[in-house]
């Protein structure tokens, strides 16, 4: 029985190695060490790993503002798009393109959309005033 025991355990051991033997970085985006996580999401970035996707997406929600700098710029490699995330921003600022990550993460067509549905919005809204609009309203 005690040989079984240790055999079950090499196996869950093996396999847990195996989860990031291809990629050992993507445990590390998760590290409490910032220059860990740093080190992981420009490993990511320079092997082009789409895989780290959704890693490198929580990445943008990070702390330290180097971190969501090296993950903006992962990301924009991997996947061609920013989705408009400006890593220097406040948070709520930040939360729209987030909203656009976490949607590609599940969605990738669907998060393209929404950000084109977004700037339609904004390039029909720009230049125009509301207030100036009203005032010429009958």
């Amino acid at each position: 029985m005690q040989l079984v025991g240790w055999r079950t355990l090499g196996v869950v051991v093996l396999l847990a190695a195996g989860c990031t033997r291809g990629a050992p970085w993507r445990a590390s985006m998760q590290s409490d060490d910032v220059n860990e996580r740093i080190l992981a999401v420009r490993e990511a970035a320079e092997k082009s790993d789409k895989a780290s996707v959704p890693a490198l997406v929580d990445r943008l929600e990070d702390e330290d503002e180097a971190v969501r700098f090296f993950a903006i710029l992962a990301l924009d490699k991997i996947t061609g798009t920013r989705f408009g995330y400006e890593y220097g921003q406040p948070a709520w600022r930040r939360a729209r393109s987030v909203d656009k990550w976490r949607l590609y993460v599940k969605d990738p067509q669907g998060a393209m959309a929404m950000d084109d549905q977004d700037r339609t919005s904004a390039r029909d809204g720009a230049g125009r005033d509301p207030a100036m609009e009203r005032q010429s309203s009958p």
